[in-house]
């Protein structure tokens, strides 16, 4: 494509309106709202009086594997129970009557996540299913299971906010969490909001900081270095390039990268021009690593992006940097004249995997249209 002759124009709203046939802006910008939403909802679904509960696996692949990933690294210090993302078709060996395991699918299809949920059932686990429609919520009604169907028709990359929310009540539901997440989600909607006035599809180029580094990543690659407790962002990013932008994407963390990746950036290597650092930071002000951080730009140069989460709780601070994040990928996707929500490619190559799968697909009409995950 010549971007010469054909640049779409960021600044120009009709134009992205226009490409944006599944409106995902609309979805990225209701992000906090809606996790507060499926919170509520789920708080009452997922009561639990069963078995005592001493750790927790939370089981998802793709797009829906990222909020468990998300609670990991959110609250690896708050966290009052040993805690473990798989994702794979077996279960922990560890996993036993004592266990909580949390079964995501956006689907509802997910083979890997189907397979660990036999497994998890033959140990007499205590199970939680998350999901919309289809087999898996099929399974829980068979099984007694309880599990909550937030019932939307967005890829699971954008059904983000439904898959946390619940998430985050079943958590809070069992004393794995403080009970403070009410607040903290309703700090995030107002963060949102408030970020969304500085780098939405109405913001121009000059003042927008996302439409700026889409710009620059039209020839760049990124790499997102990221500052604790957000490390989960870099997954969500990579997937939201790979899958909005059809880019690749990749990551690191803070302080990981001084121990090998460093050596990457120093001449020549760092000169070709091909990468382009991606900071995101807290705003604490008296980070343990604020220092180490500064020393670390040097190897950079002048030629990198760096951005702070927003004040708040640790879930607003989160949702800051998520919507910065969310809506770069967006405007890249733009960029190349692409509706962001469609993986017309991935979907075509999954239904070409299914007869290849382990685990019976659902003959749900629903199947195939908008998942991001199998």
């Amino acid at each position: 494509m010549n971007f010469e002759d054909d640049l779409i124009e960021l600044d120009n709203v009709e134009q992205i309106n226009k490409l944006d046939k599944s409106n995902m802006y609309s979805y990225l910008c209701s992000i906090a709202k809606d996790t507060l939403n499926s919170y509520k909802k789920a708080k009452d679904v997922f009561l639990f009086a069963k078995n005592p509960i001493k750790n927790i696996v939370g089981a998802g692949m793709g797009g829906s594997g990222i909020p468990p990933i998300v609670i990991g690294s959110l609250f690896k210090n708050e966290l009052k129970l040993p805690y473990t993302v798989s994702q794979d078709y077996n279960i922990p060996r560890f996993l036993n009557s004592q266990t909580l395991f949390i079964a995501i699918s956006d689907s509802g299809e997910t083979e890997e996540v189907i397979s660990q949920y036999y497994y998890a059932k033959s140990r007499n686990a205590t199970i939680i299913i998350i999901g919309q429609g289809s087999r898996l919520i099929d399974i829980a009604k068979k099984d007694n299971i309880p599990y909550f169907d937030y019932k939307t028709s967005v890829p699971s990359r954008a059904s983000f906010a439904f898959m946390f929310g619940s998430l985050l009540a079943c958590l809070e539901n069992i004393d794995a969490i403080r009970n403070n997440v009410e607040n903290s989600i309703s700090q995030s909607v107002s963060v949102v909001d408030k970020l969304d006035k500085k780098i939405g599809i109405g913001i121009n180029v000059k003042k927008n900081k996302a439409k700026q580094v889409a710009l620059t990543l039209q020839t760049r690659i990124p790499i997102l270095y990221i500052e604790p407790p957000f490390e989960s962002l870099g997954p969500r990013f990579a997937k939201m390039m790979n899958e909005n932008a059809k880019k690749f994407a990749f990551y690191n963390n803070f302080p990981e990268i001084r121990h090998n990746e460093m050596m990457s950036w120093l001449p020549p290597s760092s000169k070709n021009g091909k990468f382009i650092p991606i900071l995101l930071r807290d705003n604490i002000k008296n980070s343990k690593m604020n220092k180490e951080i500064e020393e670390i730009k040097k190897y950079f140069g002048p030629d990198y992006f760096e951005f702070r989460a927003m004040t708040g709780s640790t879930i607003a601070r989160f949702y800051s940097l998520l919507h910065l994040i969310d809506m770069i990928a967006y405007y890249s996707a733009i960029l190349i004249h692409k509706d962001p929500s469609e993986t017309h490619e991935l979907r075509e190559l999954k239904q070409k995997l299914r007869h290849l799968s382990i685990i019976p697909y659902s003959t749900d009409t629903r199947i195939g249209k908008n998942n991001d995950t199998l």
